[in-house]
């Protein structure tokens, strides 16, 4: 028996060594961390990022953590993550250069062939391969046009002065917001839902409310929370072990897909009859819309019902988690698009991108400080290699002082515009950007003109402390932020 274990316990340390060597080679040898688990690794997942000697795991936070501890060590801006455990191996690159290099119009590139998204919503063009991703967005773009913009801005007026009516506002000197993320999640959400799906609603009585069990708007939190759990989590363990996490990622998606295939029954007997049509909204071509028809019409560019659900999720979430009048008039607001367009940068919607080479590739590595070639590296076919926008946004070379908040820079001429991933890069970028950006800019013109901002500090708090413990510690919120709590403060009438 003993002998039986140990032949075991080394046949086991063989074919973790042959998985640590074969990941390293499939990383050319590049210089980094080996590990139990990898960066994308489900199990790393359920343990908490640690940094330490001792045991190194990257778990969901690994890029924030690094980034608060300094960033990746090296003269260049590559690093390779080997697992010996579970998971793939990977590159993370964090310059400018080489994000172009990855994200760029050629073929050396692509999404992953499987991806969690996939997994868990269905294909869809935010993450099927190039070649399926063209039908998607031949059916999906062109309703991104200046109409829909304009929408957008309309709505997203319409939206917070109903908010500010139903909250009783203009009736308060001040109003105390404990979560600022509940209510710009509730707001976007109706925007997109509005805009995007033509489910229009008023604040009190809110899309972000429908749900029995849970609304949606917790529906999506808990999603993006709790995903992994879905994830790893058979479908018998939901009937076995129906409590705590399993019980809430279950409700959460049960809902979100009880709503969608409700909705999309609806809008296809619509299609049917053709009634669509609406002067006041983007009428027949609305994504949502054009999504269902594609299932409907048939032909070469058909949607199949996976397809038809996956891309409606994706446009209700995404929508809502990023985050006009005609484009000239978005423009106008040039501060205001500043300062988003800053916020962004040190709070980016999406820290990291991901590709994988479709052969093996010679990638051009830069040197951190002059951002020179200084070497190539050749990434095997299949091998992973992760975007880390985060550290890109807080590299000091494309972005002098990094850590401060500087909306003048992106026009004072020391930045390169082109080192802004916060929606992405190249021809796979965000379809809703405009979208995003014209709802964020209208919902700050319309709160600034009527209010000012105040952080609500804890009791004996200081601005210098709330700041550490909202915005620079290691929290484990979206975009490395903690609970946000702020006060807005009516202005005085000139």
């Amino acid at each position: 028996m003993l002998q039986a274990a140990l032949a075991l316990l080394a046949l086991f340390a063989v074919s973790r060594i042959h998985k640590l060597w074969s990941g390293i080679k499939a990383v050319d040898h590049v210089s980094g961390i080996r590990c139990a688990f990898g960066v994308r690794s489900y199990l790393g997942a359920l343990l908490p990022t640690r940094l330490s000697w001792f045991f190194h795991n990257p778990g969901t936070d690994y890029l924030w953590q690094k980034q608060r501890a300094g960033g990746f060590e090296g003269d260049t801006d590559i690093v390779s993550v080997v697992p010996w455990l579970h998971g793939k191996p990977v590159v993370i690159v964090s310059s400018m250069e080489m994000m172009q290099q990855v994200l760029g119009y050629s073929d050396d590139f692509d999404k992953l062939a499987s991806t969690p998204g996939t997994t868990l919503f269905g294909k869809s063009v935010a993450t099927l391969q190039k070649e399926p991703w063209k039908k998607h967005r031949r059916v999906v773009h062109p309703a991104f046009s200046n109409k829909l913009y304009s929408l957008v801005w309309k709505e997203s007026i319409r939206m917070f002065r109903d908010m500010v009516d139903t909250d009783a506002w203009d009736k308060k000197q001040s109003v105390d917001i404990p979560l600022l993320d509940g209510l710009t999640s509730k707001f976007t959400l109706n925007i997109v839902a509005s805009c995007a799906f033509d489910f229009r609603s008023t604040w009190s009585d809110s899309i972000a409310s429908v749900g029995n069990e849970m609304t949606l708007q917790k529906c999506l939190k808990v999603i993006l929370d709790d995903a992994v759990v879905r994830l790893l989590a058979p479908k018998w363990a939901y009937y076995v072990f129906p409590f705590g996490a399993l019980k809430r990622v279950d409700t959460a998606f049960s809902t979100i897909y009880g709503f969608m295939r409700a909705q999309i029954g609806l809008r296809r007997e619509k299609i049917v009859s053709e009634d669509v049509a609406s002067e006041d909204t983007q009428g027949k071509n609305t994504i949502f819309n054009n999504i269902v028809k594609a299932n409907v019409d048939g032909g070469k560019f058909a949607f199949d019902e996976e397809e038809v659900i996956g891309n409606t999720f994706v446009m209700l979430f995404a929508g809502h988690e990023t985050t006009a009048r005609t484009l000239n008039d978005f423009e106008s607001f040039t501060q205001i698009r500043k300062c988003i367009q800053e916020a962004m940068r040190l709070y980016p919607p999406v820290g990291a991108l991901i590709r994988e080479a479709t052969h093996d590739v010679q990638l051009g590595v830069t040197n951190k400080v002059t951002g020179k070639k200084d070497h190539s590296v050749v990434v095997k076919k299949g091998a992973q290699v992760i975007i880390n926008i985060l550290g890109i946004h807080h590299n000091p070379r494309h972005f002098p002082d990094p850590e401060i908040f500087k909306p003048s820079r992106w026009d004072d001429g020391s930045v390169d515009p082109d080192a802004f991933g916060g929606f992405g890069h190249g021809p796979r970028a965000c379809i809703g950007r405009k979208f995003s950006l014209a709802e964020a800019t209208c919902f700050v013109v319309m709160l600034l003109r009527d209010w000012r901002v105040e952080v609500d500090l804890a009791e004996g708090e200081s601005p210098q402390q709330w700041e550490r413990r909202v915005m620079t510690d290691k929290n484990r919120g979206p975009r490395g932020l903690g609970p946000i709590s702020v006060r807005f403060v009516k202005r005085k009438s000139m």
